[in-house]
């Protein structure tokens, strides 16, 4: 079985830490303006509390609240198959550059808080999609974690085999396609 040789490191950024940086706010103003971009195009008014994006008077088909709330886990998902791909959507053999991996490291990070310290907050992603299907914020939580699981794996690993990456986009394509047709 075929697999991919070096994996990126943090040791890589020292060179360009700023453009590591921009690639992870990036990655965290990705994910939000796809809240933003799902939420308007179906006609939803978007504010803020806090730090979390509100719907006001919103009032959600469940199929909405799914798609609204699992957007910025469905963006994150497209740009880390866009960055760990080349331009014929096959695996890279090489790391990506280091503004590619700090998009793919929001991506990581944003995953693990919404897992650990964000599973439970009551305008969290997790507490929208669980709402809205009628599972719990674990069940939510573990379908999240499986691709973050591989996309960390494939950012930083070294030899990974051949099969995580077609794993991690089928895995990302059911999680589209069910939000989708939900």
């Amino acid at each position: 079985m075929n697999a991919y040789g070096e994996g990126w490191s943090f040791d890589d950024t020292r060179p360009e830490w700023g453009r590591f940086a921009l690639g992870f706010v990036s990655g965290i103003v990705a994910h939000e303006a796809g809240h933003y971009v799902v939420a308007t195009s179906e006609g939803y008014k978007v504010g803020h509390d806090g730090l979390s994006i509100v719907y006001p008077g919103a009032v959600f088909t469940a199929s909405d609240h799914l798609q609204v709330a699992s957007a910025g886990f469905q963006t994150q998902w497209l740009l880390t198959e866009l960055i760990l791909r080349d331009r014929a959507g096959k695996e890279m053999k090489e790391p990506p550059g280091n503004f590619g991996a700090g998009v793919v490291c929001a991506h990581l990070g944003i995953t693990l808080a919404y897992m650990t310290v964000l599973k439970n907050h009551k305008l969290g992603d997790i507490a929208g999609m669980a709402q809205a299907t009628g599972r719990t914020n674990n069940q939510i939580a573990l379908a999240l974690a499986i691709p973050g699981v591989l996309d960390t794996w494939r950012l930083f690993g070294n030899q990974v085999p051949e099969w995580v990456p077609y794993v991690s986009v089928l895995g990302k394509g059911i999680g589209l396609a069910r939000i989708w047709t939900y």
